[in-house]
């Protein structure tokens, strides 16, 4: 019994010894460690056991070094960007650490403490570095770094400069994805140690796309492929004309348009100023034109009306011209025969009374008393080819196109006509008439005299009555001509009346009123007596010995007459017209033949 006692108090002093031992440790570990983290404490992985605040501070710094200045690598397309910790909100709570691992045996506790520092002693404990991640900087670092990624699409582009085609093409967009880099980012700096992150982007689709234009780059290039030349018959050009539109000039045609297709896409539509190729017709509709020949009008008393109807003229046919040459644009054949069409003659009963004739504006009168007979149907003759013609505003009038050929068949004889400086037989003999009445009615309603030739000598039918020397005018079909311009600025119509019982001859010239007043005065400026001395012509169509007279001797005389036209009261044209009678001797031919 005692021996058991005795070990009992064996086992008893020798527990309050360990406790005495333990905690004098107690008091012993709190003495040295009051400054010092308790040994056997590790921050993720890291011993820090016994080391003071700061030297614990310097060993977790000095370990993430590496991880603070360059914690991600970010990189693009071979690029690379190195940001610190700070630049992306990354910060290390070490101090979170520290505290943590200091207040371990550290509490007011002993008992608690002494438990703990018996568990971190046997089993030690390892605290957690938690990562603090503001990515609100981190968003701003890599708006910077996409400024530099960043690109906006580029639409597809066509324009016309000139005429060249400018095609841009297409480029994609790239956007970087700043919300999923962060994400990538965020993961990968939970390892704390230095890692590449590849930077997230996408492209961006531009709106207009090079397969969007390809029909109208097509298109273009199809319009100005080259030039387009026009071939055509007529008018001015009876042997036929070529003319060509080059591609600069095609090109101004041309306009671009931006639209939506019906699928939904973007396109650019190709005009073709179709105003503009007309303009560019109407030249060669112009050279192209062959005017329908005019009608013959009756005065009728006031309501003129169509004797004999105009003939049909030709010209361009626009519409059908329009559609062969767009259909030239659009393939590979550019040469174009001009399509020509059938006119209707310019003046018909649709339009006739739309030229104004309403009253005589010019009226000429000449005698023809004791003509001979080939003289009088000659006259007649003539005097037909002048009635009814209509003269458009703005026309020379030419006396030899309007009488035409003198021949048998339209009525003309042979008569004495003054040939050579002498009288002898010429068809149509005694036409001069004609053409002096004419004169005289465009002198009296005062139009320009273009054109008017004297006789060589003075004639006696021409003063017959009453009106001074020099207001006749002489044609020769072929040379000399009789012209004058209609500058009314309406249409005139002029007519012939031959009175065969009082042998005159009128001709009167009708329009619209032209307000104008006509007058005249003359001075003879010289007077020469007439050659004493004959002439003698040889003929040998006449026989040996016969001698005939065709000319009478008669002065010469120089003349001039000085009209003043007034249009609404004031002057419009003065103008003198000058003539010279040349001295006519006795004329004789003489027979040379067998």
């Amino acid at each position: 019994m005692w021996r058991i006692l005795e070990w009992l108090l064996v086992l008893c002093t020798l527990a309050g010894l360990v406790a005495v031992i333990g905690y004098g440790m107690l008091l012993f570990g709190n003495q040295v460690f009051a400054e010092r983290i308790y040994p056997n404490i590790s921050v993720r992985g890291l011993p820090i056991g016994g080391m003071t605040r700061a030297e614990a501070r310097t060993a977790l710094q000095r370990r993430y070094a590496d991880f603070l200045a360059a914690p991600v690598t970010l990189s693009f397309d071979g690029q690379l960007w190195r940001p610190a910790a700070e630049d992306l909100g990354l910060s290390l709570a070490i101090d979170e650490a520290l505290d943590t691992a200091f207040a371990l045996g550290h509490q007011p506790d002993w008992e608690a403490n002494l438990r703990l520092a018996a568990a971190t002693w046997q089993h030690g404990i390892d605290l957690p570095l938690h990562l603090q991640f503001d990515q609100r900087v981190a968003q701003i670092t890599l708006r910077a770094i996409a400024a530099e990624i960043d690109r906006a699409p580029i639409d597809a582009s066509v324009e016309l400069r000139n005429n060249i085609i400018i095609v841009g093409t297409e480029q994609w967009g790239r956007q970087t994805l700043i919300d999923e880099t962060i994400a990538d980012i965020a993961a990968a700096v939970q390892s704390l140690q230095p890692q590449e992150v590849p930077i997230r982007t996408r492209q961006l689709e531009p709106r207009v796309r090079d397969t969007d234009l390809a029909p109208t780059v097509t298109e273009l290039r199809l319009l100005l492929s080259g030039p387009i030349w026009l071939e055509g018959r007529g008018g001015q050009c009876p042997n036929g004309c070529r003319w060509e539109w080059p591609v600069t000039q095609i090109a101004t045609w041309i306009k671009l348009r931006n639209l939506t297709a019906v699928d939904g896409r973007p396109a650019v539509a190709v005009m073709v100023d179709q105003t503009a190729i007309r303009a560019a017709l109407t030249p060669i509709a112009t050279a192209l034109r062959e005017e329908g020949g005019l009608p013959r009008v009756d005065w009728n008393n006031g309501n003129p009306r169509i004797r004999t109807p105009g003939t049909p003229g030709r010209g361009l046919a626009v519409e059908e011209a329009l559609a062969r040459i767009n259909g030239a644009l659009y393939g590979n054949e550019r040469t174009i025969l001009l399509p020509m069409r059938e006119l209707p003659p310019p003046v018909n009963p649709d339009n006739l009374a739309a030229l104004g004739l309403s009253e005589p504006v010019g009226i000429g009168i000449s005698s023809f008393r004791a003509s001979a007979e080939y003289r009088i149907t000659n006259i007649l003759a003539g005097a037909r080819q002048m009635d009814g013609v209509l003269i458009p505003p703005g026309a020379t009038f030419s006396f030899n196109t309007t009488l035409g050929p003198v021949t048998p068949e339209r009525g003309f004889v042979e008569g004495l006509a003054i040939v050579d400086n002498r009288t002898q037989k010429e068809w149509g003999g005694g036409l001069c008439q004609v053409s002096t009445t004419v004169f005289r009615a465009a002198f009296f309603a005062g139009l320009p005299i273009s054109e008017r030739h004297a006789h060589s000598f003075r004639i006696s039918w021409y003063e017959e009555l009453g009106e001074p020397p020099g207001l006749d005018a002489a044609i020769f079909t072929g040379v000399h001509d009789l012209r004058f311009v209609n500058d009314t600025g309406g249409w005139l119509l002029l007519t012939s009346k031959v009175d065969l019982r009082r042998q005159q001859l009128t001709m009167i010239l009708y329009g619209p009123p032209s307000n104008r007043r006509v007058e005249y005065s003359y001075r003879i400026l010289e007077r020469t007596p007439a050659p004493t001395q004959p002439l003698y012509i040889d003929d040998p169509s006449l026989p040996s010995g016969v001698i005939r007279q065709t000319d009478t001797a008669r002065g010469g005389l120089r003349v001039e007459i000085y009209r003043t036209v007034y249009t609404n009261g004031e002057v419009s044209l003065r103008d003198t017209i000058p003539t010279t009678f040349q001295p006519w001797p006795n004329i004789f031919v003489r027979g040379t033949g067998r």
